[in-house]
């Protein structure tokens, strides 16, 4: 038996509402070399039909982390809380995107996350749990599917 709360199988988080503020989103897309003007420069990306700057794809790993932050902050369990997740043993497994739209400065967007199951592998040493994360906009909808898997090594 591993470390995880397999009960919470299918459970979903409360939805987070976090704002995308110019200022951490400027800063991380100068931190991955990112140099389209569209991800840089407000007048850019408004020439462009955009209502303010993008975030970059990758951002959304970011905006995950921010909820699962804010929750905390707001006393409530955060995703590995949620599922005993032990991190003097886990590791970071795979991760998959799906993207249905953009994300921008100054969005308030809703993150949720789901419990989707368990497995194990190498014979019960690693135990997984596989998570999906949603990410929307009140308006246009969600923008962003994420798929990952946390691994806690037992052996």
């Amino acid at each position: 038996m591993g470390i995880f709360d397999r009960s919470t199988k299918g459970q979903i988080t409360p939805s987070i509402r976090i704002t995308l503020e110019p200022g951490p989103l400027a800063f991380f897309t100068e931190t991955i070399g990112e140099t389209n003007p569209l991800y840089r420069d407000r007048d850019a990306a408004r020439a462009a039909g955009h209502p303010d700057v993008l975030a970059p794809p990758t951002y959304a790993v970011v905006v995950g982390t921010f909820a699962d932050q804010k929750a905390k902050r707001a006393g409530a369990p955060d995703l590995l809380d949620r599922i005993n997740g032990d991190l003097r043993v886990l590791l970071h497994g795979t991760e998959e995107y799906a993207y249905h739209g953009l994300m921008y400065a100054t969005d308030t967007l809703e993150v949720e996350n789901e419990v989707m199951h368990f497995t194990d592998a190498k014979g019960g040493k690693l135990e997984i749990a596989h998570i999906a994360t949603r990410i929307s906009h009140p308006k246009r909808g969600l923008l962003v599917e994420a798929s990952r898997r946390l691994i806690h090594r037992l052996g």
